[in-house]
């Protein structure tokens, strides 16, 4: 039978695994982010109850959910443009200022490679909720990285979040929230900022460039936008704010 272990449950071999499982879900892109470099200790550090891990009987990791306590007073409508990155530094900040959370915010759900297309992901977001439900939270919000719009990086998120075929919403990870019973706030077209001098993108992709340009790369959301005249590179990825209750 399957259990479920908090972070500071985990053992060491299972926190490698957890590591590995992350790893293996984003494009390297996405671990550039001075967010992340700087703020994932201490999300595992300051909540380790709210990291919630899916094991089964052999102690492998089947999958995981990452979310963090903040507080908010405003219409959830009024959630900011930056998404994740705020979300982040919004709840560390509130944990280091003695503010106390009303809500619960996602991070991340992930499913191991080994054990997708089981049902996992549901199970994760189960287990979303039941956080919500154990602190009594008010909402249960998410900015969610929509798992094909890499493959559509110059769409607009607005018009993917609408993507339809066969008349049915064309992103399964779309798709599988709006099936477990969320419901759709806005796109949050800032919410993972990554920017950097030219040879740090260089360092990543071994491209060269001497104009003003777009690169298109794997795993990302959104292009990348090259100004070589100021030596500098953004990649602003957009999100989909999304909440249960």
């Amino acid at each position: 039978m399957n259990q479920t272990l908090t972070y500071a449950e985990l053992s060491l071999e299972q926190k490698s695994q957890y590591k590995n499982i992350v790893e293996d879900a984003f494009p390297k892109l996405i671990f550039q982010s001075s967010v992340v470099k700087t703020s994932w200790i201490k999300i595992e550090k300051y909540f380790p109850s709210f990291q919630r891990f899916l094991i089964n009987e052999q102690n492998n990791i089947l999958g995981l959910i990452n979310t963090i306590p903040f507080f908010w007073d405003h219409p959830l409508s009024k959630l900011p443009d930056q998404g994740w990155d705020w979300l982040v530094k919004k709840g560390i900040g509130d944990f280091e200022n003695g503010i106390s959370p009303n809500h619960l915010g996602g991070l991340q759900i992930i499913v191991a490679k080994s054990f997708l297309n089981k049902g996992i992901s549901k199970l994760l977001i189960a287990e979303g909720k039941k956080i919500m439900s154990e602190y009594k939270f008010r909402n249960f919000a998410i900015p969610i990285r929509p798992t094909f719009k890499s493959h559509y990086p110059e769409m607009a998120m607005d018009e993917y979040l609408n993507f339809k075929k066969e008349d049915k919403i064309f992103d399964p990870w779309i798709r599988t929230h709006l099936n477990s019973g969320a419901k759709v706030i806005k796109v949050c077209n800032n919410s993972m900022k990554i920017s950097g001098r030219i040879n740090f993108w260089k360092g990543i992709y071994k491209r060269e460039t001497k104009q003003h340009n777009y690169w298109i790369v794997e795993g990302a959301l959104n292009p990348i936008l090259i100004k070589p005249k100021q030596d500098i590179g953004v990649y602003n990825e957009a999100n989909i704010w999304i909440y249960y209750n």
